[in-house]
């Protein structure tokens, strides 16, 4: 996302094998892996997520309108397939010129609460105005959840310890809410480790240790960070500076490294933790964009580790296998103006296929819907609630 900080800010694939692997299958294999090998996962919730992967990769009839991860899906002559998404609905109204200039509305952060609602942001909001909103994805009933005067908001997610709502402020801070907005509390605020931080977005561990990447810098002046805090915003750990504008962070599914998207270098870190998720144990760029003029935005991991990174300015999602190849694009649909091009965070239900896309720009702010071939898990909903 991009509000005028200096420097500041996945589609899907048929995966060719030798022996013709779909995703839905990759991601049923993954599941099924972790289960007989002994990881922790919840009885229930892990078997839900293992049908949900079976009953994907049975053929079903086309979704029309605009349910839930309605979608019309191609492969182009490389192998990359090409997913539309579809409007699901319109969430907020044009909103005026802003310091970016006049780019129109800004939505960021979509993350599913307890409750099953879908939580965003309207970053472009003015004072007094609704700044953290929710959806019910069954009625697209909309409700307020938070207003103030000054907050500039990013991304919200939900920990996996409390069930609180926490959100980056591109002020330099990090709040946290109950769903209603009652309880709100300034976790992190002022300088930290040195630095104001320009709050993008976050994700949490097992243990509700949450992530922030801090926005600032440039290609030439790097001075970026991503940092760890506790679950109440206390003891920060530097785990890697020296980036150029950092923005989306995504564990991987088996919580042993970060996946940090650079806005300002269209490239993808992947950072491996030691073993209390205190430090960066090693890291390396990970993935290149050839993307123009556009920029990474937030990015999502699936079941299948897939990577998915969102483009600002680009109107689309590349999707990339964690080795690096891109599997698949997932589109906007544009009118010749091309006036929906701010496609900034997506959240993809855990256990199903139902992904959730936040578009932004000159005709308002809107919640498209697609279908991923894998479905989401923790790390597609920024880490929390399990």
């Amino acid at each position: 996302m991009d509000l005028g900080v200096a420097g500041v800010d996945h589609t899907l694939s048929h995966i060719s094998t030798a022996s013709n692997r779909t995703p839905f299958h990759q991601g049923a294999e993954l599941i099924l892996d972790r289960l007989s090998g002994g990881r922790r996962w919840i009885g229930l919730a892990a078997w839900s997520l293992v049908a949900a992967v079976i009953l994907a990769a049975v053929p079903a009839a086309r979704a029309s309108g605009t349910r839930p991860g309605s979608a019309q899906i191609s492969a182009g002559s490389d192998g990359v397939q090409t997913i539309v998404a579809r409007e699901f609905a319109k969430v907020a109204p044009v909103d005026p010129a802003g310091p970016a200039g006049d780019i129109g509305t800004v939505l960021e952060g979509p993350a599913f609460g307890p409750d099953g609602e879908l939580y965003f942001v309207r970053s472009s909001a003015r004072a007094g105005q609704p700044k953290i909103l929710a959806l019910d994805v069954r009625t697209r009933a909309l409700r307020t959840v938070h207003t103030d005067t000054t907050g500039v908001y990013s991304s919200v997610q939900f920990s996996p310890v409390n069930g609180l709502l926490y959100a980056t402020d591109f002020t330099g801070a990090v709040d946290r809410m109950r769903i209603d907005g009652s309880g709100f509390t300034y976790l992190v605020s002022g300088p930290v480790l040195g630095s104001t931080m320009v709050a993008d977005d976050l994700t949490f561990d097992k243990r509700g240790r949450f992530f922030v990447t801090d926005m600032r810098g440039d290609s030439w002046k790097t001075v970026g960070r991503v940092i760890g805090f506790d679950s109440d915003g206390h003891n920060p750990q530097l785990i890697q500076g020296g980036l150029a504008s950092p923005n989306g962070i995504s564990f991987d599914p088996e919580y042993h490294g970060l996946w940090v998207s650079e806005y300002a270098d269209a490239r993808e870190l992947y950072l491996p933790l030691n073993a209390d998720h205190t430090a960066a144990a090693d890291g390396h760029p990970a993935l290149y964009g050839n993307v123009g003029t556009t920029q990474f935005d937030s990015n999502a991991v699936d079941l299948a580790g897939n990577l998915y990174q969102c483009i600002w300015g680009g109107g689309k999602v590349l999707v990339y296998q964690p080795e690096g190849t891109l599997i698949a694009r997932i589109v906007v649909p544009q009118a010749v103006q091309r006036d929906e091009l701010l496609t900034t965070n997506l959240a993809i239900k855990p256990g199903a296929n139902q992904g959730y896309l936040t578009v932004g720009g000159k005709r308002g702010g809107y919640i498209y819907t697609f279908r991923s071939p894998v479905p989401g898990g923790w790390q597609s909903n920024g880490g929390g609630p399990q």
